[in-house]
Formats: structure tokens, C-alpha cells, sequence
């Protein structure tokens, strides 16, 4: 009994010190040895490989990473293999079987697949197959990752690193950023330019300046703390994109005093958001945020590279391109612009993670900001989630969209009046009936079904009995047997719950008994009106009036939004959410209306507090009062301020 005693405490001890063994206790402003740059990686991962449940690194590869190749998975890949793995033949065959069964629609999300194959050692022909139709096909971000793809030796036939660069440079704001559109440059933009530009860097003077501009831009930004925040709101993925770009340049950010603000480095921006268990959160006193704690670790992993006198983050190891082209030294400026707007705007096409028009494409899988004056939208959302789904019907404006059995949704069937709901692993879309917000806030709600198959199931016991009496089987075990089987029939309806569309489609706010208050939701898409001959779009473009919403501690625009579509009736078709590593998720279409259903540069953003948020709506969580919105763009959100007027 008293060794009992002894080791409990003992055990406890033991587990509290491996805990802090890495977590580095230090004070801000002090230097980070390579030692302490290792153990918040080596935190990162043994935070993971708890989580996931896995021995060691390579049984986390070969299950949990390759079980979600496609899914969220792919920064964690090219982070580990930028640190010396180089074991990935699961995955890519994982991620290879996941390319094949689903059709990608986002540009960005294409490049970022490509990348992560050529970092897994692949050598398929996806990675240089879908540079032509990708690159420049969704704006600023497709050019990012584009030039990410051609400076690991790829090759296609329409753009090279030249054309790229100078697209690139020409994007540039007089304030020396980058951004999604608007006027003014944005953190997270600005840095992943500069990651692209920075193999680029020594040989073209105009490269030169033009990054140099940036990094005076990411300078002055910088806060006291070390670190930086977005829209007023301070977080590590802000923080880790900057120390990701100064790495790619082969920038110590410990030595140089442009990024040293008050004493404080960039680690140190970064490492205020460490939580005890190895995981980076987003907000201080916040918990666990994977894009938090994914975006600090492949930062991390480039600032460790640069002290080990290796190359960027994304100029891969693993890389095997099929022809080996030679490096690129003369100035890239001097190659056509590709497909460059000519306004200094390049078309948005579907955005993140992770595309289309919008919040999808944006990130290394997360955080991407659209810096605006009013009402200017980021880009649309995109991800990867798995729950209900149903049908759109065909008529929806030529868009073609795929489930994840590789079924087109436009060869699937449904009815106007009444929705089809299925389950399925691969995209999450929730149907309505045809009928605007304001008639789906006052409709009324049908009765249970559950009295009519309760005379029906005793109905049925009395015909079986009637039937038995006259085929004169009229032992009394026979209708003892009847009367046992219609008692456990009705049992069973009593307490199941089988809904119809109506009732699944309440029509009634639920009342959430952990509220931490409401927010306020509105779905427009004025912008459509009178464009197309569709009876899904309202006359008066109000999908959803403002409606207000109980909401509880991490709720996120995504969960209001899916929300509103079971209680409102609303079709809603996404990928991404829950299960998603990143929390991206991506918006295709809602009420029918599908992003590209007019023109290249259509599709839903949204808006909170008449602001594009700087992450997608899966990771965007809310706080009480926040006014959300979900518009929908025909010209990349350039429209919506003449449209919406505050």
C-alpha cells in the first residue's frame, strides 16, 4: 500500500515534467537557442501524436495524416518532410486516391495538392498537369502558390517563374503590401508574396526593391510584443506567415533589429500563444486551434531551417520534377505578366485552405486577410467536412459540382417542393424548398407524424388479429404474440425521432441552454437579381433577413450558417469543417445560387461587422453581438458597396 501511495505522486511528478520539458520557460526578449526553437517543434508534434494516438512519427504519416490526405493534413506533410522525413509513400498514394475520386474545383486548392506530392517525393504528372488551368485562376493567391509549383523545377506550358514574378510585382500597393484586392497591403498577403519572390530575390534588382518595400510594410506593422494582429485582432498566424517569409530570405529575425520591436523577436510574437500542451491557441486565454498551431509549426520549421543554413520552406527537398530546368538568373520582370488585370487587380477565382472565389484559397491552409475599406470581400471559403448531403437541382447556372464519390451533383434528381436528404463523407449540403427567408421565418410547422403511425400500427394489429381468428388460429399465444409485437412497434416510434423535411427544417431558433448571448445573421445576393432567370433567387435578393442567433463559447460564422440552413430551409453546399485539421471551409453555392454562376468572379463572401474577416468562416469564432453577413459578389466584392449601402 505505502509504494502506492509513493508513486501516484511520483507518476504525476514525472508526467508534469515531460510536460515542461517543452514548454520554454523564459522571459520575453530573450534570445531562443536552437535547443528551444527544436523543443516547440518536437511540442507541436508529441501534441499531435497524442491526439492521434500514434507511436512515432512515421505510424502518425502512415495513419491519421494519410487517413486525411486531402482533408487538412497537407501542412503537417510538407512541414515534416522539410524536416528530414522522407517516408511518404502512404500518403501519396492516400492523397494520389483522394485526387482521382474528387474533382478539385479550387485553383489554389490544386496547388497546394501539388506541392504537397512533390514534398511526399512524388513525381506524378498532377503536380505539373494542373499548373496551366490553375495558375492566375483565382487571383493573387494563384499566382502565389503557382510560382511556389515552378520554383521546385515544374514546368507548363503557359506561364514560367517569369511571367509569375511579374504578375506578382505588379500587385503591389504604394504602401509596399500585398493583398487580396482593396487599396492598402494586408500581413498575412504580404508575407506569402514575399516566400514566393524570395528564391527570385538575388537575381533581379526589381525583385529586390519590390521586397525590400515589403518588408519596410511588415516592419512597421510589427507590435511591441513581437508579434502582429489583423483587423485588431492579435494572433499567432499573422506572426508565423512574416517569420516564414523573413526564412525564406534567410533572415535570422533574433538578429535583425527591423523585426525586434521593445525586445521582442518574432518567436516571441509566436510563442505567447504556446499553450502546455504543445498546441498554439488564437486568441490569448483561448484553447487548442489547429490553424494556430499547424501555421506556427511550419514557421517554425523555416526559422529552423534558416538557422541550419538550409533553403525556404517551400523550395522542397523531396522535390522530383520530371525535367530538371536550370535556375532562373536573369531578371524575371522581363517575362510577360501573365494574366495580369492591367489595374493591378488579378481575377479572384474561387477561394482556402484551402480556392474558388474566396475564403479558400488562401492560406497555407488558413488565415488570409482581405484588407478593406468598408465592405470589400475576402475571399470565399474552402475546406473539407463530412455530414449531410443533398442534391442541387440541375438548373444551377451551368456549375458543375462533385461529391466524393465522384458523382457530378447535377446528374442527381430533386424535387422543387421537398428536399432529399442523404448522408454522405464527402461534402455537406443541406436542401430547402423553394421559398424566400421571410416566408421560411413565418411558416408554420406541421404536427408529429407520430399519432397517425400509431393508428396505423394498431390498425395493423387488429386486421393480423382478425385475419388469425378467421383462419381459425385462435390459440391465445398467437394474439398475445400480436398484441407484444404492435406494443414494441409503437414503443419504437415513441422514442425515435424521424423527422420529415419539415420538421427538420423547424422554422424555429433553437435555444441554446450555454448561450453566451446572440449574433445576428443576413444572406443577400442583391447582386444576382434580374441577371438570372431563376426562381431561387428572391425578387428582392433577401435569402435570409437579419436574424439573430443564440450562440455558445466557440461558435464559428460556419456553425451559425448551417444553422440558419436547417432551421430556415436553406440549401447550403460546402467542403470543409468539422474534422477538417484546418477549420477551412469553402462555400459553394447557397439557395442554388453557386459561385461562377456569373462570371469568373462570382461567388458568396461574407462579412462580420462590415468587415471581410481574415480567416475562413470554419475558424472564425464569434462573440456576442457580431453582425454576420453572407453576400454574393459578381466582381470579387468590388460591387458590394455599391449594392449594400451602410
Amino acid at each position: 500500500m505505502r509504494s502506492k501511495v509513493i508513486a501516484a505522486p511520483l507518476c504525476l511528478f514525472i508526467t508534469l515534467l515531460i510536460s515542461l520539458s517543452f514548454l520554454p520557460m523564459r522571459a520575453a526578449g530573450q534570445e531562443y537557442t536552437v535547443d528551444e526553437v527544436n523543443s516547440l517543434i518536437d511540442g507541436i508534434v508529441a501534441y499531435k501524436l497524442g491526439g492521434s494516438g500514434s507511436a512515432d512519427v512515421q505510424d502518425w504519416i502512415d495513419g491519421e495524416l494519410s487517413g486525411t490526405a486531402g482533408q487538412g493534413s497537407e501542412w503537417y506533410v510538407i512541414g515534416l518532410s522539410q524536416s528530414g522525413y522522407s517516408s511518404f509513400s502512404s500518403y501519396e498514394a492516400a492523397l494520389k486516391s483522394y485526387l482521382s475520386a474528387n474533382d478539385v474545383s479550387s485553383a489554389t486548392s490544386r496547388e497546394k495538392f501539388a506541392l504537397t506530392l512533390s514534398a511526399s517525393g512524388s513525381s506524378d504528372k498532377y503536380i505539373s498537369d494542373i499548373l496551366d488551368s490553375s495558375i492566375g485562376q483565382q487571383g493573387i493567391m494563384s499566382w502565389i502558390y503557382g510560382l511556389h509549383v515552378l520554383n521546385n523545377g515544374y514546368t507548363c506550358q503557359n506561364y514560367d517563374t517569369g511571367s509569375c514574378v511579374g504578375t506578382l510585382l505588379s500587385l503591389q500597393y504604394d504602401d509596399g503590401g500585398w493583398a487580396l484586392f482593396g487599396g492598402s497591403g494586408d500581413i498575412d498577403v504580404t508575407a506569402m508574396v514575399i516566400q514566393a519572390l524570395a528564391p527570385h530575390y538575388p537575381y533581379s534588382g526589381d525583385v529586390q526593391t519590390a521586397v525590400d518595400r515589403g518588408l519596410d510594410f511588415l516592419s512597421e506593422r510589427q507590435m511591441d510584443d513581437g508579434g502582429y494582429e489583423s483587423f485588431g485582432s492579435p494572433n499567432p498566424e499573422s506572426t508565423a506567415q512574416v517569420l516564414t517569409a523573413l526564412s525564406a530570405l534567410g533572415i535570422d529575425c533574433q538578429q535583425d533589429d527591423r523585426f525586434i520591436k521593445n525586445g521582442c523577436t518574432l518567436i516571441d510574437g509566436i510563442n505567447m500563444y504556446r499553450l502546455p500542451d504543445g498546441s498554439f491557441c488564437h486568441n490569448i486565454g483561448g484553447g487548442s486551434n489547429e490553424s494556430a498551431t499547424v501555421q506556427s509549426y511550419y514557421s517554425l520549421i523555416a526559422y529552423r531551417r534558416t538557422l541550419n543554413g538550409q533553403g525556404p520552406l517551400l523550395v522542397l527537398d523531396n522535390a522530383r520534377p520530371v525535367e530538371d530546368t536550370p535556375a532562373q538568373k536573369e531578371d524575371p520582370t522581363e517575362s510577360s505578366s501573365g494574366n495580369s488585370s492591367g489595374d493591378g487587380q488579378v481575377q479572384e477565382g474561387t477561394i482556402p485552405e484551402d480556392g474558388g472565389l474566396s475564403q479558400m484559397g488562401i492560406s497555407p491552409g488558413v488565415h488570409h486577410v482581405v484588407p478593406s475599406g468598408g465592405r470589400t470581400t475576402a475571399p470565399f471559403v474552402k475546406g473539407t467536412i463530412s455530414t449531410l448531403t443533398t442534391a442541387a437541382p440541375s438548373a444551377t447556372a451551368g456549375a458543375k459540382k462533385t461529391d466524393s464519390s465522384g458523382s457530378t451533383l447535377d446528374d442527381l434528381e430533386m424535387a422543387n417542393s421537398d428536399a432529399t436528404v442523404t448522408v454522405s463523407s464527402g461534402t455537406t449540403t443541406v436542401s430547402k424548398t423553394q421559398a424566400t427567408g421571410k416566408d421560411k421565418i413565418s411558416g408554420t410547422k406541421k404536427g408529429s407524424y407520430k399519432p397517425k403511425v400509431i393508428i396505423i400500427i394498431v390498425g395493423a394489429g387488429l386486421l393480423l388479429s382478425l385475419l388469425i381468428f378467421a383462419l381459425g388460429k385462435r390459440n391465445y399465444k398467437n394474439f398475445i404474440f400480436v398484441g407484444l409485437a404492435v406494443a414494441a412497434a409503437i414503443a419504437i416510434v415513441l422514442l425515435t425521432d424521424i423527422k420529415s423535411p419539415d420538421d427538420y427544417y423547424s422554422g424555429e431558433a433553437t435555444h441554446k441552454e450555454n448561450s453566451i448571448g446572440t449574433v445576428t445573421l443576413e444572406i443577400r445576393c442583391d447582386t444576382a437579381v434580374g441577371k438570372l432567370d431563376a426562381d431561387y433567387i428572391p425578387e428582392d435578393g433577401t435569402v435570409l433577413p437579419e436574424t439573430t442567433f443564440e450562440i455558445t463559447e466557440g461558435e464559428t460564422v460556419f456553425d451559425i450558417l448551417m444553422e440558419a440552413a436547417q432551421t430556415y430551409d436553406i440549401q447550403v453546399e460546402n467542403s470543409g469543417g468539422s474534422g477538417n485539421a484546418h477549420g477551412m471551409v469553402y462555400i459553394a453555392g447557397i439557395n442554388y445560387l453557386y459561385e461562377y454562376a456569373l462570371g469568373d468572379l462570382s461567388g458568396w463572401v461574407y462579412h462580420v461587422n462590415g468587415i471581410s474577416p481574415s480567416r475562413g468562416c470554419g475558424d472564425y469564432t464569434l462573440t456576442p453581438g457580431d453582425k454576420i453577413e453572407w453576400l454574393y459578389t459578381c466582381d470579387l466584392g468590388r460591387d458590394l458597396n455599391e449594392v449594400y449601402e451602410e
